[in-house]
């Protein structure tokens, strides 16, 4: 992933989404070249799974009162594989390479 799309991501990006998904997107910002599923996120931020979940969909873009496009999420499925959590098969989530800003509508509120 390119630097500049990485500003995009934790530089306007987090000034429009709420503290739950920011510190989700911060995980992913500290380890940007690394996936993760719902359970190594929930034990990443010591959160319940049931926490964790809700910010991963609506990062995903979905959602009715949201500002990430469904066709443009900041977050996209990467790979299944073994979770290093539960140890069962899950959807790894990484950030999205191909996120274009000027498609987020929270920005259009600044």
């Amino acid at each position: 992933m390119q630097t500049t799309s990485l500003n995009a991501y934790f530089g306007e990006i987090m000034d429009t989404i709420g503290d739950r998904q920011k510190a989700v997107m911060q995980i992913f910002g500290q380890n940007f070249t690394r996936d993760f599923t719902n359970a190594e996120l929930s034990n990443e931020l010591n959160w319940p799974i049931n926490t964790v979940t809700p910010r991963v969909y609506e990062l995903r873009g979905e959602g009715k009162a949201n500002p990430i496009e469904r066709d443009n999420p900041l977050l996209v499925e990467v790979r299944r594989r073994k979770c290093e959590a539960t140890g069962r098969t899950a959807i790894a989530w990484g950030l999205n390479p191909d996120f274009k800003t000027s498609r987020f509508r929270g920005l259009q509120n600044l």
